[in-house]
C-alpha cells in the first residue's frame, strides 16, 4: 500500500492517470533501477529520459525539460514482460502484467492479450490473424486509447506534482521543512569528528547525510551534538530528521531505526596497576565504571551489570578524564576513543578484547514509517555498493567494520 497519494488535479481539470502501480511500488521501496525498467517496458522510453523523469517525480518536481514519452504506433508489440508470459503459455499472467503496466480494465487487457497471442490459441495451420504477427496488437480504438494514456501518464503525474505545495514521500517525511536536518554526534569518533583545519564535521555519518540529501534533492543541515543522549532527545522531539545512533531497545521506544551499517567494539580502560586483567572481572561490587550519560554503553551496562556501580560522565569523550579525576576503577566506551586516551594520559591500559558489540544504525522520529522504509533500503545500498567501506577508509577509521547485509 502506498503511504502517499499523488495530489489531486487542479480545479476544473480532468483527472489524470497515475503511475502504474508496479512503478509506484518500486519507487516506494527506493528501487529506482526497477522503476526505470518497468516504465521503459511499458512506454518504450529511452533510458536517460526515463531516469531523469522518475528522479524528478521522486523529488516532487516536474522534469526540467518536460517529459515527452515516445508515442506507440498502431500494431505496436506488447510490452516485453507481457510477451514473456505469453511465450510461456501463461495468458492469465500476461493479462495481469498488462493491467499493472497500463491500468486497463480486465476485459480490455484480456482482449489485447488475446489479440497479441492469437498464435497460441489458433488451431493447426491457422497461424496469425488479420495480418498481425505474433505479439502484435490490433489497432482497436479502445486499445489505442490506453496505449496513448500509458505514454502520457508520467507527464500528467509530473505536471500535477510540480504544482503541489508539499513534496512526495519520502521527502515529505525525511525533510518536511524542505531541508534534511541530520544529527551529527562528535561523542563517537568512529562516526564524526571536527576537521582539524576548519572545525567542520567530517566522517561516515556526514558522508551518508550528504549522499541522502543529494538523492532527495534537498539541502543538508548538519546539527552537531557532543553526546548520544542529546541526539536521542532531538530525534524523539523531532528537532532533527535523521540521526546515527546505536541500536538499543530503550532507544527503539523513541525512534524508528534502520538495519545497522557499521559494527563498533566497546572496551574497558583501567590503570596499569589495576588488578583487573579480563573483562569478566569488571562486574564486582568494589568497582565503579564510568560511562557517557545516555550512551550505548550506559544503556547496555545498566541492564547487564549485577554488582558494579555506574558513574555517569556528561559525554562519552569525557569518561577517561572523569575516571582519572575521581580515582575510579574502570572507564567504558568506544575502543578507539579509549585507545587514544591511553596514549594521551600515562599509566592507563585497555583490557584485551571487547565487552560488547555496538550496531550503529540510522534513526528518525516515530510516525515516519515511509521514510524509515526508504532509509532501510538506502542503508542496504550504501553497504552493498561499498560506500560505507570507502567512507571509513577515507577518514582513516580502524576497528570498525561494515555491518552484514540485512535480512
Amino acid at each position: 500500500m502506498n503511504d502517499s497519494n499523488p495530489p489531486p488535479p487542479p480545479h476544473g481539470s480532468n483527472p489524470a492517470p497515475s503511475l502504474p502501480q508496479p512503478v509506484q511500488d518500486a519507487l516506494q521501496r527506493g528501487n529506482l533501477v526497477e522503476a526505470i525498467q518497468l516504465m521503459r517496458a511499458g512506454t518504450g522510453l529511452g533510458l536517460k529520459e526515463t531516469k531523469d523523469a522518475l528522479e524528478a517525480y521522486m523529488r516532487g518536481e516536474a522534469p526540467a525539460g518536460g517529459f515527452a514519452p515516445k508515442a506507440l504506433p498502431a500494431g505496436a508489440p506488447l510490452p516485453a514482460q507481457v510477451q514473456e508470459a505469453l511465450d510461456q503459455g501463461n495468458k492469465i499472467e500476461a493479462v495481469r502484467r498488462l493491467r499493472g503496466l497500463t491500468g486497463m480494465g480486465l476485459k480490455e487487457a484480456k482482449d489485447a492479450v488475446e489479440a497479441g497471442g492469437i498464435g497460441l490459441d489458433a488451431g493447426p495451420g491457422t497461424g496469425t490473424s488479420e495480418g498481425l504477427s505474433p505479439g502484435q496488437v490490433r489497432n482497436s480504438n479502445s486499445l489505442w486509447w490506453w496505449l496513448v494514456a500509458l505514454a502520457i501518464l508520467a507527464l500528467a503525474a509530473f505536471a500535477l506534482l510540480g504544482c503541489a505545495a508539499a513534496p512526495r514521500a519520502p521527502v515529505a517525511e525525511l525533510a518536511p521543512s524542505g531541508k534534511l536536518k541530520a544529527a551529527i554526534n562528535f561523542g563517537n569518533p568512529i562516526l564524526a569528528v571536527k576537521d582539524a583545519a576548519g572545525g567542520e564535521p567530517r566522517g561516515v555519518s556526514v558522508d551518508l547525510s550528504r549522499e541522502l540529501g543529494r538523492r532527495l534533492g534537498v539541502p543538508v543541515e548538519l546539527v552537531t551534538f557532543t553526546s548520544a543522549g542529546k541526539v536521542v532527545e532531538a530525534v524523539r522531539d523531532a528537532q532533527v530528521d535523521i540521526a546515527f545512533v546505536a541500536i538499543d531497545p530503550v532507544r527503539g521506544a523513541d525512534m524508528l531505526q534502520t538495519p545497522p551499517y557499521v559494527i563498533i567494539e566497546g572496551a574497558y580502560l583501567v590503570r596499569n596497576d589495576s588488578p583487573i586483567r579480563r573483562n569478566e572481572e569488571v562486574d564486582q561490587a568494589a568497582h565503579r565504571i564510568v560511562v557517557g550519560n545516555g550512551s550505548a554503553y550506559d544503556l547496555y551496562l545498566s541492564r547487564e551489570l549485577k554488582a558494579a556501580k555506574l558513574v555517569k560522565a556528561p559525554t562519552s569523550p569525557a569518561v577517561t578524564d572523569v575516571m582519572v579525576a575521581q580515582n575510579l576503577e574502570v572507564a567504558a566506551g568506544v575502543k578507539q576513543q579509549l585507545e587514544a586516551d591511553a596514549k594521551r594520559l600515562p599509566g592507563l591500559r585497555l583490557l584485551p578484547g571487547r565487552f560488547m558489540v555496538i550496531n550503529q544504525a540510522m534513526g528518525l522520529p516515530k510516525g515516519r514509517e515511509a521514510g524509515a522504509r526508504y532509509l532501510a533500503s538506502f542503508i542496504e545500498e550504501m553497504k552493498a555498493s561499498g560506500f560505507v567501506a570507502q567512507a571509513l577508509a577515507r577518514h582513516g577509521i580502524q576497528g570498525a567494520a561494515v555491518a552484514p547485509p540485512g535480512r
